[in-house]
């Protein structure tokens, strides 16, 4: 073999070395985490979590596949929701969503407020993670009502350390700061409660509140007590929160090149624990930090990597609208008119989206008096105030057609409701006409002095006589069996039914079981409390649909209102 044919050989089979060795690797991982117990993979699960998600989510997927086989509900809504939680991490939303419906599911059949609680919070802090907020303070509401039956402080903190986001997020800073300094003060009191980790997150919190407020004192003594108290094998995204916060830190005391290198020293490892949208806020300083060092490529090269993370990613990120302006002004200055125009386009569509939504989240951290000039934000005041004008005018229009839409609705409503009322009323008369006729005793030949046709007499009183025994409830009940005991031939029982009953023998047959259906629905509470299949059962018809056809022809209601009537008289 010549040297120009030995190299691609060699390599050839190098890859396929490496790509066995890879396979053998997994599939030997994978055969270890099925040996694992539940008890051991959830520990594993719990450890792992908010250190490292990616592997978290490894022990998660074996702790369901391993759970899910058994009939213990309870453990399998929780391996759901540690699913959930995961997905969450990793800013699949859309998945975590699906488990937690299914681990909800669970809830219902098990009545396990724990389990419901934790789903509730979760789903609160996706939608707060999507910028959602009026939906993730209904889930926390909805989330301290089963609280209320548990009385849990841990997760009652909980729940209040949420709510003190979402002020922070729509600027109510006092509230927010009031909220979260409360929490402080009740993890102090309860230290036998293991709040480690709400205690470092709540110092997070803090320390953004402070940036945004421009109080950079407080936020450095907020961030230094949260670096403290946490550690990147214990609190490995809180620490990376605090990392931030000394980028940002950094950039409000005018550091720019110290918030830069800070950046780039975390960028490796935030990337390996979470994903894209973790590392939009760093490309936002280092972007933010090159404009201020009039490095507008650098600024462009980072604002434009935002732009795709939050094309691609299902995420809140308001200062978007920083980027689109200040890449409207960096490509001004490097000449690109075309893309300048383009993300100043974005920039008003982007105003117009969060026109509606009680969020400055820009905020004071973000402010962008350092790139929008002061007449634009006149022009955008101005703008703002004739966009509410014309919405009031639309609103108003929309108010007075729905208003006139529920008029008409409400009036079409009372009248079909007075003439249910009336048909139900004259359906009464009509069953108290069918029951006296049915208790009155009757001439033992009341047809003889009419038929003399002696055969037909004698048909027509076996007629009575199946009538009164009630052989029209069997299911069996045919023309041939009615024939049989009357020991006639089909065709003539058919032809005196026609002629003396002057009906067919299906509406005869019909009409016996709907009449007898009406009487003892209405005498019968115990009957009204069935299934309308079993009551068409009980009165001779198979199928429930036949039943309740049969039932609307003859009364001109369903069984299921004619039920509703009855009972609620």
């Amino acid at each position: 073999m010549s040297d120009s044919q030995l190299f691609p050989y060699i390599l050839k089979k190098a890859l396929f070395f490496i790509l066995f060795c890879n396979f053998s690797m997994l599939h030997a991982q994978s055969d270890s985490l099925a040996q694992k117990s539940y008890k051991e993979l959830d520990s594993l699960y719990l450890k792992y979590r908010y250190e490292n998600p990616k592997k978290a989510s490894k022990y998660a997927d074996e702790l369901y596949a391993k759970i899910k086989a058994t009939t213990d509900d309870r453990k399998i809504g929780e391996a759901l929701y540690r699913k959930a939680v995961i997905a969450e991490k990793l800013g699949d939303y859309e998945k975590a969503f699906i488990h937690i419906e299914n681990s909800l599911s669970i809830v219902k059949k098990i009545k396990n407020d724990s389990l419901e609680l934790k789903n509730e919070t979760l789903t609160g802090n996706i939608y707060f993670a999507k910028g959602d907020y009026n939906n993730a303070i209904d889930k926390y509401i909805q989330a301290k009502k089963i609280l209320g039956r548990m009385g849990n402080i841990k997760d009652a903190l909980i729940l209040d350390h949420n709510i003190g986001m979402i002020k922070k997020q729509t600027e109510d800073l006092n509230e927010a700061i009031e909220i979260f300094l409360g929490n402080l003060k009740a993890i102090d009191t309860y230290k036998d409660l293991n709040l480690e980790r709400l205690e470092v997150i709540t110092l997070v919190a803090l320390s953004d509140i402070y940036l945004r407020m421009k109080n950079v004192k407080k936020a450095e003594e907020y961030n230094a007590k949260g670096l403290q108290k946490s550690s990147l094998e214990k609190h490995k995204d809180a620490y990376f929160s605090l990392s931030e916060g000394n980028v940002i830190i950094n950039y409000q005391k005018k550091l720019y090149q110290s918030s830069i290198e800070k950046v780039y020293s975390l960028l490796t490892p935030i990337y390996n624990y979470g994903n894209d949208e973790s590392l939009t806020t760093l490309y936002l300083y280092l972007g933010k930090s090159y404009h201020k060092l009039e490095q507008y490529d650098s600024v462009i090269k980072y604002f434009e990597k935002i732009k795709a993370i939050t094309a691609k990613e299902d995420f809140e990120f308001p200062e978007l609208r920083e980027v689109y302006r200040s890449l409207g002004i960096c490509y001004t200055i490097t000449g690109d008119k075309k893309k300048s125009i383009e993300n100043q386009k974005l920039a008003e569509t982007f105003d117009q989206k969060y026109d509606s939504i009680n969020v400055k989240a820009n905020n004071e951290l973000h402010k962008k008096s350092d790139i929008i000039p002061l007449e634009e934000k006149i022009e955008s005041l101005d703008d703002d105030v004739q966009e509410q004008k014309s919405r009031a005018t639309l609103w108003y229009s929309i108010s007075a057609i729905l208003i006139l839409s529920l008029l008409l609705f409400f009036f079409l409503y009372r009248k079909k409701q007075q003439q249910a009322t009336k048909r139900f009323q004259e359906l009464l008369q009509t069953i108290d006409t069918l029951e006296q006729a049915k208790t009155e005793t009757q001439p033992a030949k009341t047809t003889a002095s009419i038929i003399t046709d002696k055969s037909v007499l004698k048909i027509l009183e076996g007629l009575e006589s199946f009538e009164q025994k009630e052989y029209y409830l069997r299911q069996d009940c045919t023309l041939g069996f009615v024939a049989k005991k009357l020991k006639t031939n089909t065709s003539y029982l058919s032809n005196v039914i026609n002629t003396y009953k002057e009906k067919p023998f299906k509406s005869y047959l019909t009409e016996l079981r709907i009449n007898a259906a009406l009487i003892r629905l209405k005498n019968d509470p115990k009957l009204r409390a069935y299934t309308i299949k079993a009551i068409a059962e009980e009165f001779g018809f198979k199928r429930q649909e036949t039943f309740s056809k049969a039932f609307k022809s003859k009364t001109k209601m369903l069984p299921s209102k004619y039920i509703k009537s009855i009972n609620n008289q």
